[in-house]
Order: structure tokens, then C-alpha cells, then sequence
């Protein structure tokens, strides 16, 4: 008797087991498949990956095919650190374990191994090719494949509409705040692409209508084709957008009535502290870049963070900063230029103490110390800061409540006209030392707008 196969049955084999290890070769390249070399790079186990036998590393086609004995060797957290050569070349590992990941590290610029992939291999034999990441962000330059590896560009986005917070000012933006970066253009640059924005106000001055032009500079990578080394600021244009930033007459005449003077009164000596070089504008409550204007005083960071005297001696210790004179003196100025070169100051100092640094600028249109917050109503120096960067709006209850419970005798010196009054009760009685044309100014800006 013959024996038939049924029609599309053939006879079963079995089928060999997977190999526990695999070879795993890894390698750098840019996006036009061209080497990368001298990144310092970490392969290690990935995060959660059971420990495994320890690598042996190749590439040696003399040695043996890994086997299933290998896997019996003591386990180990595998991590190697290798740099790439000419060819791209990071290394090749001959028993990666199957099926689990391995994370792929580089170096960035300030010693910090950054994960770049995670690679889990499956096949036998396996390249990996890990691709230089590209940057698209506004106001930094095309890295070359090398610096976008090696450095870390992981600027914070400010969205159109977003009131900054002094917190997130200072944790997130503060690296960043006035810094600069070297960077290698592969044949790009930034261009500015300048975005105009219309404001319509009162202008206080004349009482008539008055269109402002605000310019926010964007920037993109543009294509010029020859590669060469620019130091760039990393920061875009706008940093902040207040939800109102334009004095207005009706927020003079809110205070004015608050104060029992005239409005006239109000904006003389809100021009006084925020005039700058002789100009003057209604958006003198914050910068170009959406920030609240400052004005970061050493000798109060000194002031704030002086230890306290000896009990027994009745003597302080020295100045606990005394290596950053700029930031922490005995003696006010040393201010140097208005803008972001103040929050320079104060994102330095607040490394150092945040509230004292906070406390230590002088805050808005109405230029209030925030050694003041607690007569403005707020909780802390952060909430002052805060409000201040909320709105114009904000800034205008704070300076409400500031003069009320702290310049009692500076209302009725507003109230009266009485200019030197008005000096001494706002800046204390070393007015005529700091600014001896402080009262004449007032007085001539009062003949202006009255």
C-alpha cells in the first residue's frame, strides 16, 4: 500500500531556536550619510534591561559566533564609553542580548551624556546608523552634525500670548538670559524676519491718539552655502507678553482720584523714574521684550544678604559675596545698562539667594524696590514680581498700595506740588547725593504736562 501526501501538506521540520545574542554594530553619520567623527560617546543597557553577560566587543571575524553558553557567564550592567574614528564608527558589540534595548548617550558641551536613541536589536546581525538631530528653532543657527550632537539646544519657547514668571524667568530661561554660544554654521545663518504689531494709546503727553509700532525680531536658519563660526544670542526678541503694557490717562486719573492730587502729578513722577537718557514713552513699565523694566541696586543685595551682627562682638562678618562686586557691594551703582543686562543681575544674584535678588530690583513703571511687597499687598517677592509681570494694569494697584501704606507723606506731597517733599519721602534723604536734579526734574515735568 502506497502512501499519499494530502495536497499541500509537506512534511514538518523543526525549526531551530533564536540565538539569545546578536551582534550589534552602531555608527554616527549626518543626514547626507557622511561620517561623524570625534563624538564621545555611551553605550550602555537600556533603562529597566536585566543585566546580561558581559560585552565582548569586535569587530574580529576570528573570534567564535556567540552561543547560547555565553548567556551562562556572571551578569553585569553593560555600559561602554567609546569615540567615534574617522568612519563614524562607535564600536560593535558580538552578544547584545535579543530583544533588549540599549541606549545610545553623547557628550554635549558641558560634560553631560545625553541620551540621543534607544536601539533594541532583534536580527542577527544588526547596524545601527544614528542620524545627526536637525534644530528648527528661532533665533539659533544650523548647528554642524558634530555641535548639534554636542551641544545642548534645548532653548524654552515663550508662545505668543504667554506672561512670563519670575520662576520660570529664572529656572528655565536664566542659562540663557544675555548668554551667547559658539556654533559651527554648516552653510546657514539666522536672518532676522521682523514681525510688525500696531498698539493704539493716548498718548499722555498731548492727550491725542497715537499709534505705536512694536518690531519683534524672529529668526530663521537661511541656506548661504560656505560654513563658518558665529557666537550667537540664543534668546529670541520677546520673552513675555504682558496682558496690557501702555499707561493710559484713565490710569492716571484712577490714581490721581485715589490720591486726592492731579493726574498731571501721577505721571511726573512716573516719568521720573522711568525716563532713562531723557526718553519717555507710556510702555515705561516694561522692555521691548515684554519684560518688566528693573533696576537690579548691589549695595540692597548686600543689605539682604549680610549675615546678621555678632551677638557678643556687635560685629558683622565680611561680605559673604565679596567675589561678585557687581552684584552684592556696600555701595549703590555700578548699574549699568537698562534691558536685559539688569536681569542679567538679577538671574546671577538669585543663584545665589532669589529673594533677596528679587527684593533687590526695583520694579516697573513706578520703579517700586521689592523690598516693598509686603505694602503692595503681595504674599512674597515672587508674587510682587509676579504682577509686575502680569499687565501695566497690575503694576498700577501695586504702586496704589505701595504709596498708601509706605509714602503716606509722598501723597501729600503730590497733592501740594511740593517737588522736594516729594524727592525726600519717594527716595529718602540721600536724594540730593544719588540725583541732585531729582526735584527740578519734577517740577519742569509737571510745567509740561499740567
Amino acid at each position: 500500500m502506497n502512501k499519499q501526501h494530502h495536497k499541500g501538506h509537506a512534511p514538518t521540520h523543526h525549526k531551530e531556536p533564536s540565538s539569545p545574542v546578536v551582534e550589534v554594530t552602531i555608527v554616527f553619520r549626518d543626514a547626507l550619510n557622511r561620517a561623524i567623527k570625534g563624538l564621545a560617546v555611551r553605550i550602555a543597557a537600556g533603562t529597566g534591561a536585566p543585566p546580561a553577560p558581559p560585552w565582548t566587543f569586535g569587530p574580529d571575524t576570528d573570534q567564535p559566533p556567540a552561543s547560547e553558553a555565553s548567556m551562562h557567564v556572571a551578569a553585569v550592567e553593560n555600559s561602554l564609553d567609546v569615540t567615534t574614528d574617522g568612519d563614524g564608527y562607535a564600536l560593535t558589540i558580538q552578544n547584545a542580548a535579543r530583544n533588549q534595548p540599549l541606549d545610545v548617550l553623547v557628550k554635549n558641551r558641558h560634560g553631560q551624556y545625553v541620551l540621543k536613541a534607544t536601539v533594541t536589536p532583534t536580527k542577527d546581525v544588526t547596524s545601527y546608523v544614528i542620524n545627526s538631530p536637525e534644530y528648527h528653532l528661532e533665533a539659533v543657527t544650523q548647528p554642524t552634525p558634530q555641535d548639534a550632537f554636542e551641544q545642548d539646544l534645548t532653548i524654552p519657547i515663550v508662545k505668543d500670548g504667554e506672561v512670563m514668571t519670575v520662576d520660570r524667568l529664572l529656572n528655565e530661561f536664566g542659562p540663557y538670559v544675555g548668554s551667547t554660544q559658539k556654533v559651527t554654521e554648516q552653510g546657514k545663518v539666522k536672518k532676522d524676519f521682523p514681525a510688525k504689531k500696531k498698539e493704539v494709546h493716548i498718548d499722555p503727553a498731548t492727550g491725542k491718539q497715537k499709534t505705536s509700532i512694536t518690531i519683534e525680531h524672529h529668526y530663521r536658519v537661511v541656506d548661504t552655502g560656505k560654513p563658518r563660526t558665529i557666537a550667537i544670542n540664543l534668546l529670541a526678541s520677546r520673552l513675555s507678553y504682558p496682558k496690557s503694557s501702555l499707561l493710559t490717562d484713565q490710569h492716571f486719573t484712577y490714581l490721581a482720584t485715589s490720591f486726592g492730587c492731579e493726574a498731571a502729578a501721577v505721571k511726573v513722577l512716573n516719568k521720573q523714574e522711568t525716563a532713562g537718557n531723557g526718553r519717555w514713552s507710556p510702555d515705561g513699565g516694561f522692555d521691548p521684550n515684554g519684560l518688566p523694566r528693573i533696576l537690579f541696586e548691589r549695595h540692597h543685595f548686600y543689605g539682604f544678604t549680610l549675615p546678621t551682627a555678632n551677638k557678643k562682638t556687635g560685629k558683622r562678618t565680611k561680605n559673604p559675596y565679596v567675589a561678585f562686586p557687581d552684584i552684592c557691594f556696600p555701595k549703590p551703582g555700578a548699574y549699568g545698562p537698562s534691558g536685559i543686562h539688569q536681569y542679567e543681575k538679577l538671574v546671577k544674584a538669585a543663584k545665589l539667594d532669589r529673594d533677596a535678588a528679587i527684593q533687590s530690583c526695583s520694579w516697573g513703571a513706578f520703579q517700586i524696590l521689592g523690598e516693598y511687597y509686603d505694602y503692595c499687598n503681595c504674599s512674597s517677592p515672587v508674587d510682587m514680581a509676579n504682577r509686575s509681570m502680569e499687565s501695566i494694569d497690575a503694576q498700577v494697584k501695586l504702586f496704589e498700595a505701595f504709596m498708601k501704606k509706605a509714602k503716606p507723606s509722598a501723597i501729600a506731597a503730590l497733592a501740594h506740588k511740593k517737588w522736594e517733599d516729594l524727592a525726600f519721602s519717594f527716595n529718602g534723604s540721600h536724594w540730593k547725593k544719588q540725583n541732585p536734579n531729582y526735584a527740578k526734574n519734577l517740577e519742569e515735568f509737571y510745567n509740561d504736562f499740567k
